[in-house]
């Protein structure tokens, strides 16, 4: 069972990856509910990991990438905690189920638990601080 779910994951991250590091392919609550406990887990780590691989020369991607990474190794982050926390972004939010579970890590892990450690990514780089993420367009 374990190398059926991690052969799931490869399969997910792979998608993911070739999706232009938007890991979109779920567009909604919906879809994203279909998948189950497992599935989720699984799309949720692909979406941490294509989120924390830089592959060109932007400086704001790469302190990203090194601020989700520290944020993983000190949370100790699994996919199913990941999962847990796009599941609390839509039941927060139940007029933004119509975003990507892409949306929901970005505003509650990557602008929220993770954003100390990108942020420090970023002060060592030069960098602004991150923003506050916006408000789902949904309930603008």
């Amino acid at each position: 069972m374990r190398h059926l779910i991690g052969l799931g994951c490869l399969l997910l991250a792979l998608i993911a990856a070739t999706a232009g590091a938007r890991a979109d392919f779920i567009k909604n609550y919906e879809e994203w509910r279909r998948l189950g406990p497992e599935g989720q887990a699984a799309y949720a780590m692909a979406i941490y990991d294509v989120m924390t691989v830089f592959v060109d020369d932007n400086e704001f991607v790469a302190a990203r990438a090194m601020g989700l990474r520290a944020c993983g190794v000190s949370l100790q982050l699994k996919g199913s905690m990941v999962a847990q926390t796009i599941n609390k972004f839509y039941a927060d939010h139940p007029k933004a189920r119509v975003a990507t579970p892409y949306v929901a890590f970005n505003s509650y892990l990557e602008r929220g638990a993770c954003s100390p450690f990108i942020n420090e990514a970023r002060k060592e780089m030069g960098l602004p601080p991150l923003k506050a993420p916006p408000l789902p367009a949904a309930e603008q």
